[in-house]
């Protein structure tokens, strides 16, 4: 069973008028995401969001063509790659509305060993009249920049969360979101450390149709 909040995410559809709104707010550029941050919980607690925050209503499923998904280890968080498929795709979640402190927030926890680069992606929204639509909006994503030597395609579109979810590493961020307190960096729980620590392991080792995006999101419980 997913949370409630991420199930929440894969059913919301935005109404044309309201990207319309969010892509109007300046300085709110949309983040495309496809690992631990699709989670409401798990982004709560890396932007520093109390979990009352309902930042999963600004969170909608997306789909990004011509990457893959890859992993540089056997439970590591995704990464994706520009791919030479031209079928290939990743789907994850856009984020709409983040200020500049949650995007840099989102900055801190992913660049190092990858790029910010401006993507677009597909998210299906409704019109007045309540008919489904695609629209393609253009965010930023996280892209791999080193080697691609050494990763493991994944060989899906979607990135498999439930071993994630089933984790103590993402009980304890839960169990502290839900304390309600503000975060010490400093004693951050070990699932926090998870993301990052598999980032910084390598440091040391050195076209979708409109039925298919507005019907599936790679996740099903």
């Amino acid at each position: 069973m997913y949370p409630n909040d991420f199930r929440f995410v894969l059913n919301n559809t935005f109404s044309e008028a309201q990207v319309n709104d969010f892509l109007a707010k300046a300085g709110c550029s949309p983040r495309f995401v496809y690992g631990v941050l699709m989670l409401p919980t798990a982004l709560k607690y890396y932007i520093d969001e109390l979990q009352t925050s309902a930042i999963e209503q600004s969170m909608t499923p997306a789909t990004l063509a011509g990457y893959e998904l890859h992993r540089f280890a056997g439970s590591s968080p995704p990464v994706i790659t520009r791919s030479a498929d031209p079928r290939a795709s990743v789907e994850g979640v856009l984020i709409l509305g983040l200020d500049e402190r949650q995007r840099n927030a989102i900055y801190e926890l992913e660049s190092g060993l990858m790029t910010l680069v401006d993507v677009g992606v597909e998210i299906c929204q409704e019109d007045e009249q309540g008919t489904r639509n695609i629209r393609t909006i253009d965010a930023g994503a996280f892209v791999w920049h080193g080697s691609v030597e050494g990763l493991t395609s994944m060989g899906s579109t979607a990135w498999e969360i439930d071993e994630y979810l089933a984790s103590p590493f993402y009980r304890q961020i839960t169990d502290f979101q839900n304390r309600g307190s503000p975060k010490d960096h400093k004693k951050s729980p070990a699932g926090a450390a998870s993301y990052g620590s598999s980032l910084e392991s390598i440091k040391e080792e050195e076209v979708m149709d409109e039925h298919h995006i507005c019907s599936y999101t790679g996740y099903v419980e």
